[in-house]
């Protein structure tokens, strides 16, 4: 029985067991959300039955389209958030148990069930990544994928291309002026909204 365990009786379950809080979609928002368009709760982490495995999220990603899901009418390629139930986002946590033998405890994993402190799945779900890459574990949620994706495969970016960035100092907008110098663009010139934005 680790920290983390009680050993009573809660919602049904007797002997030995494992709570964590859960962020659930309590109501959509009306422009930007408010703390009353969540709710949080308690709930019974069971044991990883075998081929799963049980994670505590250490970092979650905001990310901008979340505000779309959480809307209801996205038009993004992606499951909406539903009232009542618990939201899922990019998170990074360490492996707790494991009863699958590619992961095991105290593993570092990538995965997409955010907005919870445990998260059970099948080990597939869960992908493994390097606790010593970055400076911080959270670093591991940013989004230099989607701006390398973004230029090297879908602008197919040259050696001496001149590179037009919108919204250059956002998560995605700042990686790709980056990735764009370093990939050999001639010149990168960045777009923002105010001025602190572009002296950032």
């Amino acid at each position: 029985m680790d920290a983390f365990s009680k050993s009573t009786t809660f919602s049904g379950y007797s002997g030995t067991y494992r709570t964590g809080l859960a962020v659930r979609l309590a109501a959509r928002p009306k422009g930007l959300p408010t703390p009353g368009n969540f709710e949080i709760t308690e709930v019974v982490v069971p044991d990883p039955a075998p081929g799963r495995v049980l994670v505590r999220n250490l970092f979650m990603s905001l990310d901008p389209g979340m505000l779309m899901l959480m809307a209801g009418e996205s038009g993004l390629p992606m499951p909406r958030y539903e009232v009542g139930e618990v939201m899922y986002g990019d998170a990074i946590g360490e492996v707790v148990v494991s009863a699958d033998p590619s992961l095991g405890e105290g593993d570092l994993v990538m995965h997409r069930l955010g907005w919870r402190e445990y998260a059970v799945a099948q080990a597939g779900l869960f992908r493994r990544v390097d606790r010593d890459a970055y400076p911080t574990l959270s670093t591991h949620l940013g989004f230099g994928l989607v701006a390398y994706v973004g230029l090297m495969d879908a602008a197919e970016l040259r050696a001496g291309d001149t590179v037009f960035v919108s919204s250059a100092a956002g998560a995605t907008g700042s990686m790709a002026g980056q990735i764009a110098r370093l990939k050999g663009a001639s010149r990168v010139i960045g777009s923002a909204g105010s001025r602190d934005k572009v002296a950032h």
